[in-house]
């Protein structure tokens, strides 16, 4: 015979015990629907890799996540989506390094111009400890970083002639994103400097608004800036990535076997999009050249020199001993 007292410990001790357990249960059957924004068109590397990892997740949890994904910049500009990231309007997004700065400027050393020295150096740096630390500032700010993919290298685009050396920027009106190392960048190149939204690109070189701009090959031809210019010019001078973020506030409702998944899933499409954005650029250059466009490959020695002075500027953006220690780094892979 149970004691009354006996009984009342029985019954609060299954009512912890539900506690405990039902939430677990719940969180596991339950279903989750993730909206996933980009600025990239569907023909993009960006984008491949986004089918690939919603392919991955439902795959991976029989359809108990979906993937909704957003190309065309459909739900806004990547610092507007970034900042819905934050807090928690978005699930998912696509951002560069540069976007990210905004809310977690230690990424501005991404940019730092001629840092790496081609798509391995880079892929070597931030797939180390260098792109952890990374990871762990941008966790500070509310933002997962599930996987690190690829923007790319950029090239000089412009309508009125053709970039040899710098003094051939001087005067032209050149288009910069909201990346303050893309400002250093162009003004210590002598070019006349307009920030232009990226949605807002094309119709700025096609009404003359600006002579140029820079991008990675593959969003030039993409975009199809190629109507509009006439000149490219290969000088890599800044290198992107592009994270697969997720809003901390949402990844810390998921159970642990999910946020695993999407982890997991992010990293397994990184090496598509590496891929593609790699593979594609000489094919895409060819495509451009046919349609008429006017291609350069500059001596770079010149333009390193005369960035140089965008460092400085850079360094104290992202923190100094923070920039030392990132730097240290790309050392060690180089």
């Amino acid at each position: 015979m149970f004691s009354k007292k006996s009984l009342i410990v029985m019954v609060v001790f299954m009512l912890l015990l539900t506690l405990l357990i039902v939430p677990s249960t719940m969180g596991a059957t339950r279903n989750y629907t993730l909206r996933l924004a980009h600025i990239c068109n569907e023909g993009h590397p960006i984008h491949q890799g986004a089918l690939l990892f919603k392919k991955t997740v439902e795959e991976k949890t029989n359809g108990a996540v979906k993937i909704q994904i957003f190309p065309n910049a459909t739900l806004g500009s990547a610092p507007e989506f970034t900042e819905q990231i934050a807090v928690g309007a978005v699930d998912l997004g696509l951002c560069t390094s540069g976007q990210l700065q905004v809310f977690v400027p230690e990424y501005a050393v991404v940019m730092i111009p001629f840092l790496f020295e081609d798509f391995d150096h880079a892929h070597r740096t931030l797939d180390g400890e260098a792109g952890q630390l990374l990871a762990e500032k941008a966790e500070k700010k509310g933002f997962m970083v599930l996987g690190d993919w690829e923007w790319g290298f950029r090239a000089i685009t412009n309508s009125k002639r053709p970039i040899n050396t710098p003094e051939d920027l001087r005067g032209l009106k050149m288009r910069v994103p909201s990346e303050m190392q893309l400002q250093e960048t162009f003004k210590a190149l002598g070019s006349h400097n307009t920030v232009v939204a990226f949605p807002e690109l094309y119709m700025a070189l096609a009404q003359g608004v600006v002579d140029g701009q820079c991008n990675p090959i593959s969003t030039i031809y993409d975009q199809k800036f190629y109507e509009s210019q006439k000149y490219l010019a290969i000088t890599n001078h800044s290198y992107n990535s592009e994270m697969l973020i997720m809003s901390k506030r949402v990844y810390d409702r998921l159970p642990s076997n999910y946020q695993k998944i999407l982890k997991d899933a992010a990293i397994e499409a990184a090496p598509l999009v590496r891929r593609l954005t790699a593979e594609s650029e000489q094919g895409l250059i060819d495509e451009m050249k046919a349609k008429g466009m006017i291609v350069t490959y500059p001596d770079l020695g010149a333009f390193r020199d005369k960035t140089e002075p965008a460092i400085a500027p850079i360094a104290k953006f992202a923190g100094e001993k923070f920039t030392a220690e990132f730097l240290e780094y790309v050392e060690a892979a180089r």
